[in-house]
């Protein structure tokens, strides 16, 4: 009998210092570090390192979206080693950050431009919050992270396809260009969700409806924004974090107490510069923005005439 109890409390034993290898947690007054070990029944073991951030928030009251002054649930902030580890390693990391946004969470995530906030843009309440995160105002206009250009033909009318005479069809300067650095300012379709074009900062419902008939599209040479669209069932809204807050964590840090859900961080952007705008929406190319890539590609004689080029940044505002 002494024998038995003996083999029960090593099993036990054995098992509880499994079960603490497996998780080992560290607590900071700001982050919470998990340790896990992956890989199953097979012999070779992964170490991955999966950061979680957790402070109570309070979601910011007034704008459009109603804020109730509640205390809502913990953000997520993921570190991903694409250098040392690279994207097939650290993919898995993004299920969570998929699953938030099915929930309706906006967070910030990394583009080939700039960081910035993301939502579901099925999802009218998700939309909302990202204007009330960021502060911006409900007539700025958003544009969405497409997968691929079969997003561009489901949500837009397409790209126009009577240039001036001897010019280059934008399609086909399009498929030059994506995925990469550009907006692309076109007319929408019916199957734009409405809360993607209503403008909420009048009350007249005639003019909410009338306010917008066209969004700005990216497809962006981003491999963690296309693992993560892929996960996701349709295009992503988003809008560009400003440009003071260059740093992941100074992100997550001034924004999680508006509501901010979670945090993809791959470290700083290669880029200095936004995505280039281009307003396709009346048919001729129009620069709103001169950003990363090759403007020159889209830029006309009347842009040049124009502020040289300068486009029209307040157009282009919100544009990642």
């Amino acid at each position: 009998m002494a024998a038995m109890t003996a083999a029960m409390t090593t099993t036990l034993s054995s098992s509880s210092t499994a079960r603490a290898h497996r998780a080992t947690t560290t607590t900071t007054p700001m982050r919470a570090k998990i340790m896990m070990d992956n890989g199953g029944a097979s012999s070779h073991r992964r170490r991955f390192d999966v950061v979680a951030r957790a402070k109570t928030k309070q979601r910011r009251a007034g704008g459009g979206g109603g804020g109730s002054g509640v205390a809502t649930a913990e953000g997520l902030y993921v570190e991903m080693d694409l250098e040392t580890i690279g994207l097939e390693g650290e993919a898995w990391k993004l299920d969570a950050v998929a699953e938030a946004i099915r929930r309706g969470a906006v967070g910030v995530i990394p583009t080939d431009t700039k960081y910035a906030f993301v939502a579901d843009l099925t999802n009218a309440d998700a939309v909302q919050k990202l204007y009330d995160i960021k502060n911006a105002g409900l007539n700025k206009p958003l544009s969405i992270l497409c997968r691929g250009f079969a997003d561009i033909d489901t949500y837009t009318t397409g790209f126009p396809s009577n240039p001036k005479a001897g010019a280059t069809l934008p399609f086909k300067l399009a498929k030059q260009c994506l995925p990469g650095p550009y907006t692309f300012i076109l007319p929408a379709s019916k199957e734009l969700p409405k809360v993607c074009l209503m403008d909420k900062s009048t009350k007249d419902k005639a003019r909410q409806c009338k306010a917008r008939k066209t969004v700005g599209v990216r497809i962006p040479a981003c491999d963690v924004t296309t693992a993560l669209l892929e996960l996701l069932d349709a295009p992503l809204m988003c809008s560009t974090v400003p440009e003071c807050d260059d740093e992941p964590a100074v992100i997550y840090d001034n924004y999680l107490a508006a509501g901010l859900g979670f945090m993809v961080d791959i470290g700083a952007r290669a880029s200095s510069a936004a995505s280039t705008v281009v307003d396709l929406s009346t048919g001729d190319a129009r620069v709103l923005r001169r950003g990363a890539g090759d403007p020159d590609m889209w830029a006309s004689d009347e842009d040049d005439d124009e502020d040289d080029g300068g486009g029209d940044e307040d157009a282009a505002w919100g544009f990642a």
